[in-house]
């Protein structure tokens, strides 16, 4: 097993996101693999057959090339920097010719954790497509990297008994231990909004936290969630958050705004662990 950051060849983000995933993978005692996933070139270009358009058709095909070179070059060495010396672990730059979604949702399935820009969340940035892919239609989990480099600290759990909030948590029991202290948080009308749900009680999950060897304390929130959850996190000086996401239709949330969507537009946030 393993800590994956992604990267995307922009020098300053790939130093970042391979940081706070260091910083994850030796509070896990994990080794690290730095993923740079391009398309095949070739398939990146109409294939055509009349004789005119060969040359065209070549060119374009050199030049995605060049360019997935001097990408592949930036992402190793912000991967190279961003580690620097990390003795007794096996940090590996991978480069898959593959999409970068499809690479990340292999990835995500059996790594301890996949770590994202921040900037993923925003469309059109590099990562954003893969971003979607794995939390939407592959249903897999994610940490969104923080506006802040990652560093071990409490974790904040955003609790409403969803599905969501639940895979997001089993998913993310290996981070929660490492990080030593989780504090539930739940704003009651606000879960109660959808109907009764098995398992909302914060007590229940504290005494599931406890069994798995995870120290845990129960702080109800007030107001709007995710303002909430992020003065909550700020004040406690937690460093990832833990929630579900998306409880309501992904149109929904983008005509109406919602929790996800606002804890993933915030200015000051930290790390994200999500799942849907």
């Amino acid at each position: 097993m393993t800590v994956v950051a992604m990267l995307q060849g922009t020098p300053e983000t790939d130093v970042e996101t391979t940081r706070s995933a260091l910083a994850m993978a030796k509070m896990l005692g994990r080794d690290l693999t730095g993923l740079c996933a391009l398309p095949d070139p070739q398939a990146a270009v109409m294939v055509v057959t009349t004789p005119e358009s060969t040359g065209l058709t070549a060119a374009a095909a050199a030049n995605i090339m060049d360019l997935q070179k001097e990408m592949l070059e930036k992402a190793e060495a912000a991967f190279r920097e961003g580690v620097g010396a990390a003795p007794g672990m096996d940090c590996t730059f991978v480069h898959q010719v593959a999409t970068a979604e499809a690479s990340a949702a292999s990835a995500a399935t059996l790594a301890d954790a996949i770590i994202f820009p921040r900037s993923a969340a925003k469309s059109g940035e590099p990562l954003s497509i893969a971003f979607d892919y794995v939390m939407m239609d592959a249903r897999l989990p994610l940490v969104l990297g923080g506006t802040e480099l990652y560093k071990p600290g409490p974790v904040v759990i955003g609790w409403d008994g969803s599905n969501g909030a639940a895979r997001a948590l089993r998913f993310h029991t290996p981070l929660l231990r490492a990080a030593g202290e989780v504090i539930i948080a739940q704003n009651r009308k606000d879960a109660e909004r959808d109907g009764a749900r098995p398992g909302i009680e914060p007590g229940s999950l504290e005494d599931w936290l406890k069994r798995k060897g995870i120290k845990a304390s129960v702080s109800p929130i007030e107001g709007e969630v995710s303002a909430a959850l992020l003065a909550l996190a700020k004040g406690s000086g937690a460093t990832m958050l833990v929630a579900g996401a998306y409880g309501h239709s992904r149109i929904g949330e983008r005509l109406f705004g919602g929790t996800s969507k606002r804890l993933l537009n915030a200015s000051d946030a930290p790390a994200l662990a999500l799942a849907r």
